[in-house]
């Protein structure tokens, strides 16, 4: 274990807090840095799909397939109610449109190892009985699937850091980055502190930081929109989400799914989807859709979320390890971080506490970008 354990991470989303309270779990002094509260930024518009469907190359799939067996146990470890759900997910076309493009995904997933199976109209009609699903060509159900609430998960890790003697300092903004020897200097508020080892992980504004070091950190602008409503009972009886296919008046799906205090929360497309349009004429666009299949929204009020933008590294893969131009700052920036996020938080202290390399964070690391 290296002696060298003064750790900053910059930023508490749901990536910066899992890897600030794994490195507390590993003894490490830990101060956490956020320029606003702990989730408040990706995190609290993320639809947190914990899945690996669709997700490729073949290494990429795996990390994320790990992780999502890692998160009932690191839940666990919380000792919080952070809105994790299981049940799968059932994703379906309606006519032939995109079909056989899912039936080879899913075929694909399944030789990878995956929980995944075709799945009939009438067994779906089982699944959820006050769903209306309309025509059905072809369905999925991925039934490893879940999701999670991000920012319960960022405060619930807060928490432990300062259980276990770490300090947490939000609506903190790091206004420079400068690196002394062997020392990392943080000029916060306008205060000056001083650790051995820096975690950047605060999102989009990664890039930023990253550059007052003279990292390199290309990012791509990706903005997403999701909308809510109000707790309302349960519409959705067993999955944990749904993704809904197109339609002809709307050009494109809705994915949806509703919490444990009965929010129901939905968004166009798929996960990935890029929309800036944050309009309420939007969210009431998207609640429309979504009326079609869930007869019991038809009276339910749309809640317009901000836009919210991804972090999203130039060429869609995370970036995970020590910066080449800066060996004592270690960078952790991906989309996915929901999925992600057990995984990441693990074997990052691991290996900023050990100085080994975790062999399945090869094709991560930010050298690539030197």
């Amino acid at each position: 274990m290296s002696n060298s354990n003064r750790i900053a991470v910059i930023g508490a989303g749901v990536v910066g807090g899992s890897v600030a309270f794994h490195l507390s779990e590993f003894g490490a002094d830990v101060t956490v840095f956020d320029k606003n509260s702990a989730g408040s930024g990706a995190s609290s518009h993320s639809f947190a799909w914990l899945n690996a469907f669709g997700k490729s190359p073949r290494h990429y799939f795996d990390l994320n397939h790990r992780s999502m067996e890692l998160w009932t146990r690191f839940v666990e470890k919380l000792g919080k109610d952070v809105g994790l759900r299981w049940g799968g997910v059932v994703t379906y076309c309606a006519g032939s449109e995109g079909s056989q493009e899912l039936l080879a995904q899913c075929r694909k997933v399944q030789e990878w190892g995956y929980a995944a199976r075709l799945i009939s109209r009438e067994e779906f009609a089982r699944l959820e009985p006050d769903m209306e699903i309309g025509p059905f060509e072809l369905g999925v159900h991925t039934m490893s699937e879940g999701h999670v609430l991000p920012t319960k998960v960022a405060e619930a890790c807060m928490d432990k850091v300062v259980e276990h003697g770490g300090e947490v300092h939000l609506n903190s903004s790091v206004d420079d980055i400068s690196l002394e020897g062997d020392e990392v200097n943080l000029e916060v508020n306008g205060k000056n502190f001083v650790f051995d080892k820096v975690v950047i992980a605060a999102g989009t504004d990664s890039t930023q930081l990253a550059d007052m070091a003279s990292i390199k950190l290309p990012q791509r602008i990706s903005p997403g929109v999701v909308a809510r409503t109000a707790p309302i009972p349960p519409i959705i009886k067993n999955l944990s989400s749904l993704y809904l296919p197109p339609s002809d008046e709307w050009g494109n799906g809705i994915h949806i799914r509703q919490d444990h205090d009965g929010v129901v929360m939905f968004g166009a497309g798929d996960q990935e989807n890029e929309s800036d349009d944050d309009s309420q004429e939007y969210a009431d666009s998207l609640i429309e859709r979504a009326i079609r299949y869930f007869p019991a929204l038809s009276d339910v009020e749309a809640i317009r979320v901000p836009v919210g933008y991804r972090p999203m590294p130039i060429d869609g893969l995370p970036v995970l390890g020590f910066a080449p131009e800066a060996t004592n700052i270690y960078i952790t920036l991906m989309h996915s971080g929901a999925t992600l996020a057990p995984i990441v938080g693990n074997l990052s202290a691991l290996e900023i506490m050990t100085g080994t390399k975790t062999d399945c964070l090869e094709p991560y690391r930010p050298s690539r970008f030197k």
